[in-house]
C-alpha cells in the first residue's frame, strides 16, 4: 500500500537499551546535567545489573497506541543521600505501579523525567525491573533542580498523582497536586523518608506525552555520549572537544576564584580564559545557571553548559569546581526550544539572576548566536 501525502510517516523506534550502551548514556547524561543532576556512576552500575538479563526496548511516545499510560520514574533527594545510598530497583518498579493504580490504568511504557544526570539511567533501571519499555524522550530536555521545571508544567498539566517510596517501602501517595505546589510537597516527604526517595509522577497518555514532550531525547543522549567518550580516547584541544561534541566553546583555562552559593542565591567562579586572556564568570547553584565573557553574556539557562577537565575529558559537577582547577567552558546543542513564556519558569529569572543578553545576532566564541531559549 502506498502512503499518501497527508500521511505522517511512521516513527522509527531507535535500538534497544543493551548493558553495552550504558556508558554511553552515563556519559551524556552527564554532560546533559549541567553541572547537576546528582552523581551518575552508582546508577550507571545499578542499570548494567538491571540489563543484563535482557535489553530495554527504546521507543518513541508517538509510537505506542495513544492510550498507553506512560509513568515517569525518577529519584529525588539531597544529593549527598543520593550518593550515599544504593537505591533499590523495587522502589522505583513500586512507585510507578501505585501511580497507575491511583490513574486507574496499567502502566505501559516508563518515562524519563529528566535526561540530565542520575535521572537518565533511574528511569532505565524501572523500565527493566517492570519489563517495560523506556520512552525515547523525556520532560526536561537537560536537568533542572525543581520538579515543576518541565514541559508538561508549561502545558499546563499538573504531576499528580505523584508517588514516593522510601526505604523499607514506606510510601507516599498525593493524588492531587498543583504544579505551584509540587516541589515543596516532594522536599517536605523526602525529608520525611530519610532525605532520598523513588518518585514516579506524570502519568500520561502517549498520544499527550507525544504532543508536549521532548522527543528523541535518550538517543541524543547516547549519541552524545558516544562522541564525548570517543573526543576522550582521541584528545586533543578545547577546540577539538568543542568540534567533536557539536558545542560552542566558551572559555578554557584556570578557576581563579570560588564564590559559594547562599541557600538558593547563586554563587559563582571566576575563569580566566586562556586562550584569549579574557574574565569569564560562570554563575551557578546545582547546575551551571550563565557564562559572562567580559562582561557580556554568552550563554544562560535554559541553554545547556558543560564544564570539562581537558586532561581526561570528563564532565565536572558545579560541586568539583576548585579554585586553581582548569576546564572547557562549553554551550551544548540544545534538545528543545523552550517557549518564551518559560522563561519566568526556566530562564534566567527563575534562578535570581537579572542578565542583559548580548543583541540577538551577537556572536558567541566559536561561531553561532546567542538565543536564551536555545538554538544558535
Amino acid at each position: 500500500m502506498t502512503r499518501t501525502s497527508a500521511e505522517a510517516p511512521a516513527p522509527v523506534s531507535p535500538a534497544p537499551l543493551t548493558a553495552a550502551r550504558v556508558p554511553a548514556l552515563a556519559a551524556g547524561a552527564t554532560l546533559l546535567g549541567s553541572g547537576g543532576g546528582g552523581e551518575v556512576a552508582t546508577g550507571a552500575l545499578l542499570l548494567s545489573r538491571e540489563l543484563a538479563g535482557a535489553p530495554v526496548p527504546l521507543v518513541p511516545a508517538a509510537a505506542q497506541a495513544p492510550d498507553t499510560l506512560v509513568v515517569h520514574a525518577g529519584l529525588v533527594g539531597a544529593p549527598d543521600v543520593l550518593a550515599e545510598r544504593l537505591a533499590d530497583p523495587d522502589d522505583f518498579a513500586h512507585a510507578v505501579r501505585t501511580a497507575a493504580e491511583v490513574a486507574g490504568v496499567r502502566a505501559g511504557a516508563v518515562g524519563v523525567i529528566e535526561i540530565g544526570g542520575l535521572n537518565a539511567v533511574v528511569a532505565a533501571v524501572a523500565a527493566a525491573r517492570l519489563g517495560l519499555p523506556l520512552v525515547d524522550g523525556d520532560l526536561m530536555g537537560r536537568a533542572f533542580p525543581r520538579i515543576d521545571q518541565t514541559v508538561t508544567a508549561v502545558a499546563g498539566v499538573d504531576p499528580a498523582p505523584l508517588v514516593l517510596v522510601g526505604p523499607g517501602g514506606n510510601t507516599v501517595v498525593v493524588r492531587e497536586c498543583a504544579r505551584r505546589l509540587a516541589e515543596r510537597l516532594l522536599r517536605a516527604n523526602v525529608l520525611a523518608l530519610g532525605g532520598a526517595a523513588a518518585l514516579a509522577v506524570h502519568p500520561l497518555p502517549a498520544a499527550r506525552l507525544a504532543a508536549i514532550g521532548v522527543r528523541g531525547s535518550v538517543s541524543a543522549c547516547l549519541g552524545l555520549g558516544d562522541r564525548l567518550l570517543a573526543a576522550r580516547e582521541a584528545g586533543g584541544t578545547p577546540e577539538d572537544l568543542a568540534d567533536a561534541l557539536e558545542a560552542e566553546l566558551l572559555a578554557a583555562g584556570r578557576v581563579e576564584e570560588i564564590v559559594p552559593r547562599q541557600d538558593l542565591t547563586p554563587g559563582w567562579a571566576t575563569v580566566t580564559d586562556g586562550r584569549t586572556g579574557a574574565v569569564v564568570r560562570v554563575d551557578l547553584l546545582d547546575e551551571y545557571l550563565a557564562v559572562t565573557v567580559d562582561g557580556v553574556t554568552q550563554a544562560a539557562v535554559p541553554q545547556i553548559i558543560a564544564a570539562v577537565d581537558p586532561r581526561g575529558h570528563r564532565p565536572l559537577r558545579a560541586d568539583q569546581l576548585r579554585t586553581g582547577g582548569h576546564l572547557i567552558l562549553l554551550r551544548l546543542p540544545p534538545l528543545h526550544t523552550w517557549p518564551s513564556e518559560a522563561d519566568p519558569l526556566v530562564g534566567p529569572p527563575a534562578f535570581g539572576l537579572d542578565l542583559t543578553p548580548p543583541p540577538p545576532t551577537g556572536p558567541v566564541p566559536g561561531g553561532g548566536t546567542f538565543s536564551w531559549r536555545g538554538g544558535s
